[in-house]
């Protein structure tokens, strides 16, 4: 395994269970979120088992992170401050995504008229 490979994992392990923790999850809340097992939580946290990038991307939605964040890509302040919302959104449709801009435009004028 390569240093940078090796760099990634031990950020992924710190970092997932950083995120579990700062949204008050325990390892069989976020399982179920993920669709995996208490114990694959636990294997990753602790390096005995490298999830795959489909575990790594199911985790990530069920934290509501980017994958960056989650590998140590971007800085946990940063990830932590994404909202939820704006993460889903980015993931919609175009046609869903052309309906949050037209609520959201008409939101901000009905502000500013006041």
């Amino acid at each position: 395994m390569s240093s940078s490979s090796s760099n990634i994992h031990q950020a992924l392990r710190e970092r997932l269970k950083a995120f579990r923790e700062m949204r008050g999850l325990t390892q069989g809340e976020l399982g179920a979120k993920a669709g995996m097992a208490a114990a694959s939580i636990s294997h990753f946290e602790t390096g005995q088992r490298v999830p795959s990038l489909d575990s790594v991307v199911k985790l990530a939605d069920a934290l509501e992170v980017s994958v960056d964040a989650l590998l140590g890509r971007a800085s946990m302040e940063k990830a932590s401050q994404l909202d939820p919302v704006f993460l889903r959104a980015s993931k919609a449709s175009s046609q869903t995504l052309d309906t949050v801009r037209r609520v959201t435009e008409a939101l901000l004028a009905s502000m500013e008229q006041k």
